[in-house]
């Protein structure tokens, strides 16, 4: 079924409900998908003795709302917009990708701005899932234009050829001498996760908005913000290390290996258990400066809405001269939720 533009397998959703034999389902969804959220929920309604909307934050495949759906007696989840993350999910869960059903807007962005990137003839490509149904199409129009377009097969978390995460590159980071350049298609924030990783020039394509565009002065202005925070959090004593339960966030022992080495240097360190990460109750935890083993991206998009340092744990190595920052930065380590 088309549902706003994306398509949504409802009739698979039917077969799911009837095979798992739910009564009570929690339909999860991004913000981008709310509505059709709702639509779903219609559709399903005779189906169910119970379907529900999680009001709650969907950040990806690793934010599934298992918490929120025991807690209501639910039978699974109908999470809506991202591909399979876990390899086993700790309830019955389905992913409805709602994959964009017209190119039109991705093929239009890419002719227009083929400019940009000019000079480049070998490029890693990779896409959202929301744009993947159209990827041979992006390859023959740049090929088209003298540019050929190189993909990588998937490791996990990635569960297609050409798919990206704004966590999870390493399928074009592995690309990196066979190519002079990466173009990912879906937005900016997808864009920038793999500029970060890479010394290679990154661009990315928003079909929505219509814009073609390279990251290199946005990534330099932004590590350098970082280092900045790195200092700052030398001088803090007393340090937080925050920990979500959300089941693809939740990394445990990388906590408490952190808690060791801050308290080996000295530190005190306090393991903080969240659900969705509350910048506002870290102002008030009295704590200095955190180290966020959660989501990735929390330090990078979520840094400013918090005066106090939000370290990656490979900046949490670099403040605690266990790792080189020009080890660090620009490589696959920096983005690595692990010590």
């Amino acid at each position: 079924m088309l549902i706003n533009g994306y398509k949504v397998e409802v009739e698979l959703a039917r077969d799911w409900i009837k095979e798992n034999r739910v009564k009570r389902v929690l339909v999860q969804a991004p913000p981008g998908l709310r509505n059709v959220a709702g639509k779903l929920v219609e559709e399903l309604s005779s189906n169910l003795e119970e379907i529900l909307l999680h009001g709650g934050g969907c950040w990806g495949g690793c934010d599934l709302a298992v918490a929120h759906a025991r807690a209501i007696g639910a039978g699974g989840i109908i999470h809506l917009g991202h591909a399979r993350f876990l390899d086993e999910d700790p309830m019955p869960v389905l992913y409805l990708e709602c994959r964009r059903a017209d190119p039109e807007p991705l093929l239009r962005s890419l002719e227009r701005g083929m400019s940009v990137l000019d000079g480049h003839r070998r490029i890693g490509l990779g896409m959202t899932v929301q744009w993947l149904d159209h990827l041979e199409q992006a390859k023959l129009l740049l090929k088209g234009c003298g540019v050929i377009t190189l993909t990588g097969p998937p490791t996990r978390p990635l569960r297609y050829e050409g798919q990206v995460l704004g966590c999870a590159y390493q399928p074009l980071l592995q690309l990196s001498n066979k190519i002079d350049g990466y173009l990912v298609i879906g937005s900016r924030f997808h864009g920038l996760g793999l500029g970060l990783q890479t010394e290679k020039p990154t661009y990315y394509l928003d079909p929505e908005l219509g814009v073609l565009d390279g990251l290199y002065a946005e990534v330099e202005r932004l590590l350098r913000s970082r280092y900045g925070y790195i200092e700052r959090a030398q001088e803090a004593r007393k340090m937080g290390i925050i920990v979500s339960i959300k089941p693809g966030q939740l990394r445990m022992q990388c906590a408490m290996k952190l808690k060791r080495l801050l308290e080996g240097a000295g530190r005190r360190a306090e393991i903080l258990i969240m659900d969705d990460v509350s910048m506002e109750m870290l102002r008030d935890s009295g704590l200095e400066a955190f180290i966020n083993t959660a989501c990735p991206r929390l330090s990078i998009e979520d840094q400013a809405r918090i005066e106090l340092p939000l370290l990656l744990p490979a900046e949490a190595l670099i403040m605690l001269g266990r790792a080189r920052w020009g080890e660090v930065v620009r490589s696959p380590r920096y983005l690595a939720m692990e010590v």
